[in-house]
């Protein structure tokens, strides 16, 4: 039996093509569920609710455990209380890291025994905050969540997407990928500079699931009602909700995608959207915050596949360059950086049995 541990929507989509192959392949596996996780679970799979890890353990019997990481450490179990125990009684772990450096959120005194990265960049952030880190026991196997992009039409998408929600208009869909840290000055600074931009447009902001939880903490809430309210100032194209649409369908019928560090903007660069990160000294040092002074960049910029800008001005200009078509470079970087052959659950199915007796 293999135990997943996870605790929020990354880990979730970091795992569940896994878990997918792993069942094919005939492989028992049970699922635990803690944090925002079992809202994302319950019309997904049957899993097991938060409990202590010794009883998890005593119940499930695993041979292997596979742990995942969250964006920031909240507490919980996942991933160090539950790596920890595990390795207490001798089983191999497995770390499964969703984006970059998202290992650095939490404090490990007790290392996995491998550990799955999306690409070589990923890798090097591993092994530069664990040097003595065996590098044969990192395994590059691309994002999972994104094997579903490998044959995806987006021009049937665009299609969908405007003809569902009423979008009549010749506009183009600029699609905000939401975070929490940074939103409220990143939107405002979105919001101010195409006040002053001569092209209307459709926008639809997607919350980041952890400002919307039933449970979210005081800080999320506010962080939720500071930049919601900036959407009020927008006097150019029209805000747009986007229904029963998922975040995924919506950027993939989108024209452009907007964001931080969300995710998403790694997802936008398989789709081959045109990318956009707002970037500001205090949304710089909440990533550093994050990863533990382990990254100040979020990488797509740095490999070339999104803009950056970090003012107004800068916002505006970005999106001359890109309604203009200027997006040749940005496209051919994520080319060559992002590939998808829709097999990386394969790959860390095929990593994490390496270490499955």
């Amino acid at each position: 039996m293999i135990l997943f541990g996870l605790r929020d929507a990354g880990s979730i989509n970091a795992c569940l093509p896994v878990i997918t192959v792993l069942k094919d392949k005939g492989i028992p596996v049970s699922v635990y569920a803690e944090g925002l996780a079992p809202e994302h679970l319950k019309d997904k799979l049957v899993f097991i609710p938060e409990c202590k890890v010794g009883d998890l353990l005593d119940f499930v019997g695993p041979v292997l455990v596979v742990v995942t990481v969250a964006n920031r450490n909240q507490g919980g179990s996942i991933p160090i209380d539950l790596n920890n125990e595990a390795k207490r009684r001798n089983l191999p772990t497995v770390l499964v890291e969703e984006v970059w450096g998202g290992h650095a959120a939490s404090r490990w005194n007790i290392l996995p025994d491998g550990i799955c990265v999306c690409d070589e960049f990923a890798k090097h952030l591993i092994l530069k905050s664990w040097p003595d880190y065996p590098k044969v026991h990192v395994h590059v196997t691309g994002m999972p969540v994104f094997d579903k992009y490998f044959e995806v039409k987006t021009n049937i998408a665009r299609y969908k997407l405007r003809n569902t929600l009423g979008l009549n208009e010749n506009w183009p869909v600029v699609f905000f990928a939401g975070q929490a840290w940074g939103m409220p000055q990143a939107v405002k600074m979105f919001v101010e500079a195409v006040n002053s931009f001569d092209k209307p447009f459709y926008l639809i902001l997607a919350d980041h699931p952890a400002v919307t939880f039933p449970k979210a903490t005081d800080e999320f809430k506010k962080i939720y009602l500071e930049y919601r309210k900036e959407l009020d100032y927008l006097r150019v194209g029209e805000v747009i909700d986007h229904g029963d649409f998922t975040s995924g369908e919506i950027m993939a019928g989108s024209d452009l995608v907007v964001g931080i560090y969300s995710t998403m903007t790694v997802e936008a660069c398989y789709l081959r959207k045109p990318v956009l990160i707002i970037w500001t000294p205090e949304i710089g040092q909440s990533l550093i915050k994050a990863r533990n002074n382990i990254m100040a960049e979020w990488p797509i910029v740095s490999l070339g596949a999104a803009l950056k800008a970090e003012s107004t001005k800068e916002i505006k200009s970005c999106l001359q360059k890109i309604f203009a078509g200027d997006t040749v470079a940005t496209l051919k970087a994520q080319q060559k950086h992002f590939r998808t052959d829709g097999l990386s659950g394969e790959r860390v199915a095929k990593a994490i049995l390496s270490y499955y007796k």
